[in-house]
């Protein structure tokens, strides 16, 4: 009987511990928090920060518009459509990282898109920037909102118009999940720079890459992925972008660093090697997460280009 008491308090015990450790993941990982004030913050001189802060000031001076979309579930979703100086018909659909927003992860390389001739969109995510919403989508929602952004583009520029999704982070993962959907013609390819294969595949990696033991981290991770269901409507396998270019037809160019220890960059090494369409792989030295565009400005501009312009011929 002693035995038997001793295993129902551990398990007991074993239990609080995992509901109280997988609430605190789930409001720490899929909560939406207040935005850091990245562009108040002091940056080194020569730093990508700066780079950022720098182009983000020139992009509020020109002839920007503060456009909106209603998500499938009634949030207000924001971008900033940033139009060519001249008649285009060329757009560049941005989606941004985990906890960061359109203007942060765009407003280098948009300036640079921006002088190619190529209009803008750099959406926020839903809880993320002046967007609505509580909860994180990780791509499993996010895609949907993805879908109703390019529909509105293609609207927009009246169907006239080669759309090519960017995405960085969450957001390369976003658009790869989007990449099987019954999208619209007008949508000639994407760039995915160091997305994650699906979001449980990367909380598995991180709690590995902090040394934390699975037979308690697992538990956990599916105790907080059954939370996110309740709370905000998905699981985290519900939506893998490794899975869904199994089915795309769209060019897909894979962007990833080396040096990346937050995504590895074996999950676009997975994703390529998944992927059904034409698609192209560039591992850029000494990169870490999110970090090619600056290590390797030019180069990533030369790939860039050359990629829309074979996208846009197919």
């Amino acid at each position: 009987m002693k035995k038997a008491k001793i295993i129902k308090w551990i398990a007991g015990i074993y239990g609080i511990v995992t509901g109280i450790s997988a609430w605190s993941l789930f409001l720490c990982t899929v909560k939406r928090k207040e935005k850091k004030d990245w562009e108040n913050q002091t940056a080194e001189p020569g730093s990508y920060l700066e780079l950022i802060q720098q182009k983000s000031s020139w992009i509020k001076k020109q002839k920007i518009e503060h456009v909106s979309i209603p998500a499938f579930d009634g949030l207000k979703l924001h971008g900033i459509f940033i139009p060519s100086e001249k008649k285009s018909d060329r757009v560049i659909l941005a989606v941004h990282g985990f906890r960061a927003e359109g203007m942060k992860d765009f407003s280098a390389i948009t300036c640079f898109y921006h002088e190619q001739g190529y209009h803008v969109l750099m959406v926020d995510d839903r809880a993320h920037g002046m967007s609505e919403g509580k909860y994180i989508g990780f791509g499993c929602l996010d895609r949907e909102d993805c879908y109703r952004w390019i529909h509105y583009l293609d609207e927009k520029l009246k169907e006239r118009c080669s759309i090519f999704l960017h995405g960085i982070s969450m957001g390369a993962a976003t658009a790869l999940m989007t990449s099987s959907m019954n999208l619209p013609s007008s949508v000639k390819g994407m760039i995915a720079d160091c997305p994650y294969t699906s979001i449980w595949e990367e909380f598995i990696y991180l709690a590995k890459r902090e040394k934390k033991p699975l037979i308690f981290m697992y538990p956990v991770l599916k105790l907080e992925s059954k939370i996110c269901k309740v709370m905000a409507g998905y699981e985290f396998d519900d939506c893998s972008a490794a899975e869904e270019v199994k089915d795309t037809k769209l060019p897909v160019l894979l962007i990833h660093g080396k040096e990346d220890r937050f995504v590895p960059c074996e999950m676009s090494k997975k994703i390529y090697d998944n992927c059904a369409a034409y698609r192209e792989l560039w591992l850029v030295e000494h990169a870490r997460h999110a970090e090619s565009y600056h290590i390797a400005r030019e180069e990533y501009e030369r790939r860039v280009l050359t990629f829309m312009e074979k996208c846009d011929t197919k």
